[in-house]
């Protein structure tokens, strides 16, 4: 039963979650920020000797999320909005404790992509999963930083706010149109300038922001918070933002269900929704709104589908009821996360131990299924190398199915995370291991030897594990059946099940 809810599920189909799962990881893809250049060394130092390697990333990341709307939490609640003396401690303490949980959530950012790439535990859900936190964290960065200089004018709020928002949306609808530019220099030119407006570099300036209102409280952004800067870079931003959803090469039924979720948000310049009836809650609500589009479009495109509707009706709603439009966005990004991990076999808050076996597969039986699932207690993602035509032939024998024939078989087994095709028969090498992000790597005992070259470098790795066979069935085994059951066996057979021709495919 659990199956088949899987397999018709709200959020995706089962070729959506596939390419999800298979989409290349942006731990080392992304060029590196600012902020990462200057305290990489201090981000490694503190993934090897503070954070063990049984701490998922991801955990990392939500701890980030955590600290930055526990810092909005203390300044909204105790912080008077007052120029007080920088040596009135008391005064000055929530600006401080603020500070601190924006400096945690910072290096927390930072952290999670250092620790995955060391661990070897970077996966596509992870880099949704730290999409969906600096979306979040964004909107209370953004709210720490105005309680801390005073803003208490709702417009202001919510155009800062959007603004932010849009910015992030606007990397990401720039980042799939570079994607599609022709000539690789422009592509790259592209993909590097939209990694000018990241997370990292914002926190870090929103930090300096709230040091300078502790250090000298009388500091006020004026140009930023009281003038009509807010509400012009707003309209700018969605004017960007209907352009490059113009440009995005795709159906246009696609485009206009991004272009009605950004038509949702505009509707409060207008006063359909009268701002007076505004709160704290709504700027929260349009702003997660925003995110959850930036996150979805992200995902629709990976997966290589439409917007999907929920998120247009979450973003029509949230125009009426800000109540609904949080509620429903929490419940659509963890219910999306849930799925992806569940279907995809990648852990969200355990660390991923990848387990590779290899092999031939041909005519793919029982036996090679309990060989593959007696490896996968070695992680939690199992990762099998399917040997290519021409390498078995010179081995061994060429295979009875094709490679594309013995790929497919072997994918479709419930306990297979990836398929590896064509993988070597030569032996598995330490840069294979590296470039899969391979934990644990998984034989059939009668390789466990020492004059095994197969395997020798993982065994000198110390990741070399066995798994036992099954006895009574081989491809071997299955061959020789075959064989023996001749024709004649066949006919008699047909004749005594009250058929007297052999059919195709019998």
């Amino acid at each position: 039963m659990s199956s088949d809810i899987i397999e018709h599920s709200f959020f995706f189909t089962p070729l959506e979650r596939d390419r999800i799962a298979h989409a290349e990881t942006f731990v080392d893809t992304r060029p590196s920020s600012f902020v990462t250049v200057i305290f990489s060394p201090l981000w490694q130092a503190m993934s090897r000797h503070l954070v063990p390697e049984m701490v998922a990333p991801n955990a990392i990341t939500l701890a980030g999320l955590v600290s930055s709307m526990q810092s909005y939490q203390i300044i909204s609640d105790h912080y008077d909005g007052s120029e007080s003396d920088p040596n009135n401690i008391e005064a000055q303490t929530p600006i401080l404790l603020s500070c601190l949980l924006c400096l945690v959530a910072i290096v927390c950012g930072s952290l999670d992509g250092v620790h995955a790439k060391r661990c070897r535990s970077a996966s596509p859900l992870g880099d949704i999963f730290s999409r969906v936190c600096s979306s979040i964290s964004r909107i209370f960065f953004a709210l720490t930083l105005m309680e801390a200089f005073s803003v208490r004018d709702l417009h202001t709020k919510w155009y800062l706010l959007m603004a932010m928002q849009l910015v992030e949306l606007n990397t990401v609808l720039s980042r799939i149109n570079a994607d599609n530019l022709k000539p690789q220099k422009a592509k790259n030119l592209a993909y590097h300038l939209t990694y000018c407006f990241r997370d990292s570099e914002l926190s870090f300036l929103i930090l300096c922001a709230l040091i300078t209102r502790l250090v000298y409280p009388s500091t006020g952004f004026y140009v930023l918070f009281t003038s009509n800067f807010p509400k012009y870079s707003f309209l700018l931003l969605v004017v960007v933002s209907f352009v490059n959803v113009a440009l995005l090469k795709m159906k246009r039924k696609y485009k206009s269900g991004i272009a009605l979720c950004l038509v949702a948000r505009v509707v409060p310049l207008y006063k359909i929704l009268l701002f007076n009836n505004y709160s704290v809650l709504s700027v929260i609500s349009g702003a997660l709104v925003v995110a959850l589009l930036s996150i979805e479009v992200h995902v629709s495109n990976v997966a290589r589908r439409r917007v999907h509707a929920g998120v247009l009706c979450i973003s029509i709603g949230s125009v009426f009821n800000d109540i609904f439009s949080i509620v429903a966005s929490v419940l659509y990004i963890i219910g999306m996360l849930v799925d992806l991990s569940y279907s995809t076999r990648i852990p969200l808050f355990v660390p991923v131990r990848n387990v590779f076996c290899d092999g031939v597969f041909d005519l793919c039986h029982a036996g090679h299924k309990n060989f593959m699932q007696n490896a996968l207690q070695y992680g939690n993602r199992l990762i099998v190398g399917v040997c290519g035509d021409e390498d078995c032939e010179n081995y061994k024998r060429r295979p009875i199915m094709t490679t594309e024939e013995r790929v497919n078989e072997v994918r479709m087994c419930k306990f297979v995370s990836q398929v590896i095709s064509n993988s070597p028969v030569t032996g598995v090498t330490e840069e294979m291991i590296k470039r899969h992000n391979i934990h644990v790597v998984v034989c059939g005992k009668e390789y466990d030897r020492p004059d095994d070259t197969f395997y020798a470098v993982p065994r000198r790795l110390g990741i070399l594990r066995t798994a036992p066979r099954t006895e009574g069935i081989s491809t071997s085994v299955l061959i020789a059946r075959i064989r023996a059951a001749t024709d004649a066996d066949v006919v008699a057979k047909d004749k005594s099940s009250g058929r007297s021709v052999v059919r195709d495919g019998s």
